[in-house]
């Protein structure tokens, strides 16, 4: 009689044990997964993807110069998160890379920086190959119509 009990409860325990282990594979199964951007990765992907031409214009200090501007473009745009900031984002965000390309020039500007907007446009085209390479990114879209826009 003990022997059952024992077998029993060990039956018992395994049932819980699966159905909790089944409900959290079930869960991350089917939860969309969240890229994480990583500074140095992106810093050295697009530093690496730069044509020589930009690399013998920037130095690896202003290309993190140039993306921190344009993440701080993304983030006022709230199309970019701090980490521990969970909004919940319903419909595609649209950005338009050079209005970014402007805000940086500008912004770098004002803090006493001079880029090429040729440089800049390069730096930012290169981050968003690496945000398509880690998956924050979709297709490209078209400019709406003014129609749309009413």
């Amino acid at each position: 009689m003990e022997i059952i009990v024992w077998i029993v409860g060990g039956l018992a325990v395994f049932v819980v044990a699966a159905v909790a282990v089944g409900r959290v594979t079930f869960d991350l199964a089917h939860d969309p997964q969240r890229a994480v951007f990583d500074v140095e990765q992106s810093v050295a992907f697009v530093a690496e993807a730069l044509p020589s031409d930009v690399t013998a214009e920037l130095s690896f200090d202003d290309v993190t110069i140039i993306l921190r501007l344009f993440h701080d473009y993304l983030h006022e745009r709230g199309v970019a998160t701090t980490a521990g900031e969970h909004d919940e984002v319903d419909a595609p965000q649209v950005v338009d890379p050079s209005e970014g390309v402007e805000r940086i020039v500008a912004r770098a500007a004002a803090a006493g920086r001079s880029y090429r907007r040729s440089d800049v446009e390069a730096v930012v085209e290169a981050q968003m190959e690496y945000f398509a390479a880690i998956g924050v990114v979709g297709a490209p879209v078209d400019a709406p119509d003014e129609d749309d826009l009413r």
